[in-house]
């Protein structure tokens, strides 16, 4: 393991990178950051067999307009706490991109214990972003947990496009023991039914959404086989009396098992959603 603040640069965005490029060259897996502030004010990307490890008390403060940390195939981001202080930025905090191939389930691409917090106020931006948009461009079995995100725009994002040729898809990825707090929409899942781009087998496992008076959404879903279950709350939160939950017409064969949200609040235009409610 190598430390981040041994390194030299002209700010702690660079410093940070330059370790990552180090370990990457060098074939050292773990970059440490120690229990401080640091400024971040350009993307970091965290390269392909590195992990990035926060101490308990590292902390990244975010001002400008950027994704702050992209993931690439076989990378890790543990210990997180990242927030944004900068009420103009509507970017992505974590990004991975399909184009990377995260194909095989023996790789150890994971956000694990992360606290992932935009404190402006603004209630924009993304907290977490899986997108896949380009012939055989992939994100499959990637685990996500323990993470807290809170007060974006959205909270978890994924997306497939329809490349030109070929397939893409954001498929059998595992959230665990997710927190989405004080977000205007806390899960989208934007995609065809199936192929040639979908979003489906994803699991979404001991949810806790805690709603607020910027709650639009709690879950908007395309794709199949796709488990939502946990708990939301204070329903009451909510300015609106529509549904919170939407099953387009080009989904179907999901599980929606947040039984605390009545069937008045759900929208099902799918085909063979199964939704499990008090």
């Amino acid at each position: 393991m190598i430390n981040a603040d041994d390194f030299s640069a002209s700010n702690d965005t660079n410093m940070i990178q330059a370790a990552i490029d180090y370990a990457y060259a060098n074939n050292v897996k773990d970059v440490l950051l120690i229990d401080r502030n640091y400024a971040i004010t350009g993307p970091i990307v965290i390269k392909e067999g590195v992990a990035l490890h926060f101490s308990h008390g590292s902390k990244f403060i975010v001002t400008g307009g950027f994704r702050v940390v992209e993931l690439q195939r076989n990378a890790a981001l543990i210990g997180a706490y990242i927030a944004i202080d900068d009420p103009g930025f509507n970017s992505t905090v974590i990004y991975l991109d399909g184009k990377h191939k995260y194909y095989n389930s023996w790789f150890k691409a994971q956000v694990i214990d992360a606290t992932i917090i935009n404190w402006s106020g603004s209630h924009k931006g993304t907290g977490l972003y899986l997108h896949s948009n380009g012939p055989g461009h992939e994100i499959s079995f990637v685990t996500f947990r323990n993470v807290k995100l809170v007060g974006f725009n959205t909270g978890v994002y994924l997306r497939a496009l329809k490349p030109q040729s070929g397939y893409s898809y954001i498929n059998g990825n595992n959230f665990e023991n997710i927190v989405i707090d004080d977000c205007v929409n806390c899960i989208r899942l934007v995609s065809a039914e199936t192929v040639p781009n979908e979003c489906s087998g994803n699991t979404f496992k001991s949810l806790q959404i805690q709603t607020s008076t910027a709650t639009t959404n709690v879950l908007i879903t395309n794709g199949q086989y796709n488990e939502f279950d946990g708990m939301v709350w204070d329903l009451a939160n909510i300015p609106h009396n529509n549904a919170i939950v939407q099953l387009t017409n080009t989904s179907s064969y999901n599980l929606f098992a947040i039984r605390n949200v009545p069937l008045s609040r759900i929208t099902d235009n799918g085909q063979s959603n199964k939704k499990e409610i008090l």
